[in-house]
């Protein structure tokens, strides 16, 4: 755990210190530069995922119960790792909790379901990556999807974190899609928004051809992939190759990045 947080902090120290460049592509990196940035991606891209994971299997469990199916006083939740378990929590408007959900990390098996008599004040951690979400929410990104999950990340290790690094995931409800554009990162710190980026320029949306092995995208914002597309591939349970600027081919399978040979064949 303590090792997951230093690289976390270290990920999320670097991505806030490029932050203001993810609207362009990244002037050439050192090689120290380049090996720090997709460390970075790769243990975002992996987070994302697994508090993703979480979130979806806690509300598959909640939705059993048929108290929560009529709940309408639900408006989001939150996750927060802890003893080998993501804790997600739903919250109401205000926000308090309403139900909390332990989710196994190893396996993704539902621990503990409460449903929570009254609405309980939320923890200060709780209450951090609430504020941070609902910032990230209001921050005036371009969607391309009606409907968004969001994942919500502490930026430091302590108890009550200050920054947070929120991404906005577009859903889709097509088989077979994958939809990598409209995909957003949000870096808060207290009351404000500090950095935004998205990965993307348009809403672009990759189709899973069941004939081809891999996905392909080419990538224009940065000169090596993303973490949007480490948490993509690891979505879609598919390999993905990644052309950049500089005309390199990158693939990207189970959480990890390395220079491909060139474009795979279909």
């Amino acid at each position: 755990m303590i090792r997951l947080l230093l690289a976390l902090a270290f990920a999320l120290a670097w991505l806030a210190a490029r932050a203001d460049e993810g609207q362009q592509p990244l002037p050439p990196l050192s090689p120290e530069q380049e090996t720090a940035a997709l460390e970075s991606a790769e243990v975002m891209g992996r987070a994302v995922h697994q508090h993703e994971r979480a979130i979806a299997a806690a509300s598959e469990a909640a939705l059993k119960i048929p108290a929560f199916r009529r709940d309408a006083r639900v408006r989001g939740w939150i996750t927060e790792e802890h003893d080998g378990l993501v804790t997600v929590t739903f919250v109401d408007r205000r926000p308090a909790a309403l139900y909390r959900v332990a989710v196994s990390i190893e396996d993704d098996k539902i621990q503990e379901l409460t449903t929570l008599d009254q609405p309980s004040p939320l923890t200060p951690f709780e209450a951090g990556a609430a504020a941070a979400r609902e910032l990230a929410v209001g921050s005036g990104f371009q969607p391309c999807t009606e409907q968004y999950n969001t994942v919500v990340l502490p930026a430091d290790a302590g108890d009550v974190p200050r920054r947070w690094v929120v991404y906005l995931l577009p859903t889709t409800s097509g088989n077979n899609t994958v939809p990598l554009g409209g995909t957003y990162r949000v870096i808060t710190e207290g009351a404000s928004v500090i950095a935004q980026r998205s990965f993307t320029r348009s809403c672009l949306t990759l189709r899973q051809d069941p004939r081809a092995a891999s996905l392909y995208v080419t990538h224009v914002l940065d000169n090596i992939p993303t973490e949007a597309h480490v948490f993509w591939s690891l979505w879609a349970r598919q390999p993905m190759f990644v052309g950049t600027p500089d005309g390199r081919v990158w693939a990207v399978q189970k959480g990890r990045i390395t220079l491909g040979k060139g474009r795979p064949s279909s």
